[in-house]
């Protein structure tokens, strides 16, 4: 097994600047996957399949509850929250804040589903939990 000074003496250049490149590269993805987008957010909520209300996140001044099918949702600008429902096991609820775009629930018993969409062009590749 090599020591560290062995170590130390076997790397070149070309390592120093490979792994400078990498932790630049590194820095700069985790800088960006803090953007803010939602400045550009929008919630949809459709009812029975059909699209009842589409809004957009940044014009909320004030939060407030919205009711539909029973299930009551708290909107505010950070995102939609189911607060309460008439379904058995209340997944609905226990989701959280739906805040980041492709964010979904549905409340099955209910017929109700919450979408949160980017009306920019950062459009999503896919959502895995």
């Amino acid at each position: 097994m090599k020591s560290h000074n062995e170590i130390l003496k076997s790397i070149t250049k070309g390592d120093i600047i490979l792994i400078a490149a990498l932790l630049l590269l590194s820095f700069c993805l985790f800088v960006f996957s803090f953007s803010s987008e939602s400045d550009s957010l929008r919630a949809e909520i459709y009812s029975d399949g059909v699209k009842v209300h589409d809004i957009a996140l940044k014009d909320i001044t004030e939060s407030y509850i919205l009711t539909e099918n029973s299930c009551r949702m708290l909107i505010d600008k950070d995102g939609v929250t189911f607060i309460d429902s008439d379904c058995k096991d209340k997944l609905c609820i226990k989701k959280g804040k739906l805040k980041r775009q492709g964010d979904t629930m549905a409340c099955v018993p209910q017929r109700v589903v919450v979408i949160i969409k980017s009306d920019g062009n950062g459009q999503i590749d896919g959502v895995a939990y």
